[in-house]
């Protein structure tokens, strides 16, 4: 594998740079100098989540359980002679993790010191299988107990329902960890199947960010994947999610002291590949916190009349195969607030939180937010590896924001409100 020409993008308007390219094997690196930082972050993506489970593999239809790529992600720690990566990591004085979400697996480390024998236990351990049967059957215990406190998790549990209101029937429907019943029926076959199909390394890219030596990593980087064993390449052609008819408002009890209210709005705006995702992204943020955010006088009325508290909270959810968004809050008052969420959106083109000077100040505290994730290489990572479309990066995030006006939010607030789905969930206590 040669060690192709690095290529190089600057941002003088945010003072940032990054270094990228795709290795001869596909793999694509990102590398983002950050001198002021006494440590280095990096971070291994796989294109793997847990809505991954109906697809073709050069053609062939392919389906699995849910909750594949989050037991997928435990078992890759397992290394060769009984050796486990999160141990490794640990004797060389460094933090690692890993987590599972809808579209994606994520692996990272954060360390000051011992860059290479870190980047190289990163790719090492996400690039070949060692689980058993046995270490497979020890991790399902451990992941069917982590599903039994998310169950009774309150809050946790809400949003789950809520989301197999909006999706019935799809692998958005399922927690990430998926069910009792998928975790014990998934098999080492599966596993190894999966691991092939979304572990090539034209499905994962590698992002470094921090104190580092840009050439001298690049270079670590391309003779260490020169080193991995070849994996074999595969044509994957997601499904996408069937839209089903949501199902309608339900509620249930539960042992908790007041009751728990999400509404959610399932949209099916990105019908084609989009040219900015940032873009869409900020639309729909921008659409919703103008109505609900902080800043407006519905947020600030209802707080004031003692309606809702700090629990109030948006999840906005845009990528090219779900947009959706879901407002959780305790309330005492669940069914007239569900109303009244409805209401809002219904009537937004008479609203006057929908303005040119609220735009801008909700648009000033989204630029502060985007100027402090600079600041910490965590935020930085995740939201670099989130907001990768084509060209478009997450250092592209204030020219999107600036160039959005007024006209385009009520524009965008037109369309996805033509054909929105919307229902809700409550949780009363017992």
């Amino acid at each position: 594998m040669a060690a192709t020409r690095l290529k190089r993008r600057k941002f003088p308007t945010i003072n940032e740079e990054f270094y990228y390219n795709q290795l001869e094997n596909g793999m694509t690196v990102f590398l983002i100098p950050k001198e002021s930082f006494k440590e280095t972050l990096a971070v291994m993506s796989s294109c793997f989540g847990s809505i991954d489970t109906n697809f073709t593999v050069n053609g062939k239809k392919k389906s699995y359980l849910a909750g594949i790529a989050h037991l997928l992600e435990h078992q890759l720690f397992e290394m060769n002679k009984q050796k486990d990566a999160a141990y490794e990591f640990t004797k060389l004085g460094t933090e690692s993790n890993a987590y599972t979400t809808f579209d994606k697996t994520i692996y990272y480390f954060s360390t000051a010191d011992n860059i290479k024998k870190n980047l190289d236990l990163l790719q090492e351990f996400t690039s070949q299988i060692n689980f058993t049967d046995m270490s497979i059957e020890k991790e399902k215990k451990i992941i069917t107990q982590e599903f039994n406190m998310y169950q009774d998790d309150s809050d946790d549990y809400l949003y789950q329902v809520i989301l197999s209101k909006l999706y019935p029937q799809t692998s958005l429907a399922e927690d990430i960890t998926g069910n009792r019943d998928s975790i014990d029926k998934l098999t080492k076959n599966n596993l190894e199947e999966n691991f092939h199909y979304f572990y090539q390394p034209e499905n994962l890219t590698l992002l470094v960010a921090g104190d580092f030596d840009v050439k001298r990593v690049y270079k670590d980087i391309v003779t260490t994947q020169r080193q991995l064993p070849d994996r074999p390449k595969f044509e994957i052609k997601r499904s996408p999610l069937k839209l089903l008819p949501i199902t309608p408002t339900s509620s249930m009890q539960m042992d908790i002291s007041i009751s728990k209210l999400a509404v959610g709005f399932r949209f099916n705006f990105i019908k084609k590949k989009p040219k900015s995702l940032i873009k869409e992204r900020l639309l729909l943020k921008l659409f919703f916190l103008l109505l609900f955010g902080w800043t407006s006088e519905h947020y600030q009325q209802w707080y004031e009349d003692r309606k809702i508290d700090d629990s109030f909270e948006l999840k906005i959810e845009v990528s090219t195969s779900y947009q959706f968004v879901v407002i959780l809050l305790d309330t005492k008052e669940p069914i007239a607030m569900s109303n009244k969420i409805g209401q809002t959106i219904k009537k937004f083109k008479t609203d006057t939180n929908l303005s040119a000077s609220h735009l801008q100040t909700v648009k000033k505290e989204l630029y502060g937010d985007f100027i402090r994730s600079l600041d910490s290489l965590e935020a930085l990572s995740s939201q670099f590896i989130d907001n990768l479309w084509g060209e478009e990066t997450y250092f592209d995030f204030p020219t999107v924001l600036q160039n959005i006006e007024i006209k385009d939010v009520l524009e965008f607030g037109e369309k996805i409100t033509k054909e929105m789905q919307l229902t809700d969930f409550t949780l009363f206590p017992k």
